[in-house]
């Protein structure tokens, strides 16, 4: 008992300083974010938008985040980290103004205002590389599979109850009122956690001061022959691990993210309000296997977790599709998560790993641009596919593709002898 009790004090050690903050700005985020996350889509489609609109909404967001990453990742290796996530945090803030004020109305421009507040939110997200930069720079290399898991399982903690607040916002209020009440609630956390930001973070690199003045397209240029420079000269697992999981993954942001909640209500006999238990129940799942899943990253293989993550939610994605009722599809979800919980800090842990300190930005901002750009074109196929032709065919394509990235990281990925600090 007293060596298991050394080992969790071990564990939680890594809660401190930078991390600690950001833990606590992510809790703060989280308790947020999970009364608007699960009804998103729905919200959306309540305003006029079709499944096909949302697939082009989508593409659209994803394309203006490409051009925020490109400066974003050039930003965060060169001048810092620290500046640039207190800035755009509170920026990122403001976007959801566009929601709240979304008017409801027949023929109305509901999800056109929507959608500009995506694009707003997009170009916001630049900040996004040095967010990852700056976790990565936090985590010591031994407890990076528990620190990431940690980023995962201490937010949902306290937000088990979220999605159950939001059902009761909803049951009171409507629909369309709730969830305006609810992004309230969000644009206020994205003010606190941007002060808390300020005061408390502490940069991680010396950044470079700027002689003179940098020309917008002339950044722009800079930051792309920057993120393609350290691209290319990333080791082969690096590459390997950057460029593969791309195959699956443009797919499923695209899919989960926008179709998923309405596949549930419209095909798996799912109320709005079971879709939102459904949501607190897997929160609360994930406080009890997210961390022993995060420590068995930092045991065991991290390549072969990673393998076996992909291999193993090929057939369940799939049976999804034949999936009805309440508890199937919490059994499937659940299932599914706890394999997300082992792929994910398996693949953090090794990109921090195999990537060097003072390249974190770039290679973070590569492997986001890659990412991004191929869900532009991906998401305005998967609303045509899920309007026009079967619902069912992503989840048949991501099954399919998890197992060609399973075979390619088999044999093209390795790990590193020394673990980069």
């Amino acid at each position: 008992m007293r060596e298991k009790l050394r080992a969790l004090r071990e564990d939680f050690s890594i809660i401190r300083g930078n991390f600690l903050v950001l833990l606590v700005t992510w809790v703060i985020f989280r308790i947020a974010y999970g009364l608007v996350t699960p009804y998103e889509s729905l919200y959306i489609r309540s305003l006029g938008a079709t499944p096909s609109i949302l697939g082009l909404m989508s593409a659209v967001s994803m394309a203006t985040f490409c051009l925020s990453l490109i400066p974003g990742s050039y930003i965060a290796d060169r001048y810092g980290r620290r500046r640039i996530i207190v800035v755009m945090t509170s920026i990122l803030g403001l976007s959801y103004v566009f929601y709240i004020i979304a008017p409801d109305w027949p023929y109305s421009p509901g999800w056109q205002l929507i959608l500009a507040g995506m694009i707003f939110a997009s170009l916001a997200r630049l900040y996004g590389p040095a967010l990852d930069a700056m976790t990565a720079d936090s985590l010591p290399p031994e407890k990076r599979g528990v620190g990431y898991a940690m980023t995962m399982v201490v937010p949902s903690a306290f937000a088990v109850a979220s999605p159950t607040i939001a059902a009761m916002l909803i049951s009171q209020l409507g629909f369309i009122e709730g969830m305006r009440v609810a992004y309230g609630v969000v644009i206020l956390s994205f003010l606190l956690v941007s002060a808390i930001r300020f005061f408390f973070l502490k940069e991680t690199v010396h950044p470079a001061r700027p002689t003179n003045k940098v020309g917008l397209l002339s950044l722009y240029v800079e930051s792309v022959r920057d993120m393609v420079r350290a691209l290319r000269e990333a080791s082969r697992p690096l590459k390997a691990l950057t460029l593969i999981p791309l195959l699956t993954m443009c797919l499923g942001q695209a899919f989960w993210g926008t179709f998923f909640p309405l596949f549930v209500v419209d095909f798996l006999g799912i109320t709005k309000e079971e879709w939102g238990a459904m949501a607190s129940i897997r929160l609360a799942f994930s406080l009890l296997v997210c961390l022993p899943m995060g420590k068995l990253v930092d045991r065991f293989s991290r390549k072969k977790l990673l393998v076996a993550r992909y291999v193993a939610v090929a057939p369940l994605v799939a049976a999804l599709a034949f999936t009805s009722g309440f508890i199937q599809v919490l059994v499937a979800l659940l299932l599914m998560d706890l394999l997300s919980y082992i792929g994910t800090s398996a693949m953090r842990a090794l990109l921090a790993d195999l990537t060097p300190r003072e390249a974190r930005g770039r290679i973070s901002g590569a492997r986001s641009l890659l990412l991004n750009s191929l869900s532009v074109p991906a998401a305005s196929l998967t609303g045509f596919i899920y309007e026009g032709v079967d619902p069912r065919l992503p989840l048949y394509l991501i099954s399919a593709s998890s197992i060609v990235v399973a075979i390619l990281l088999a044999n093209l990925l390795k790990e590193p002898v020394r673990r980069e600090p």
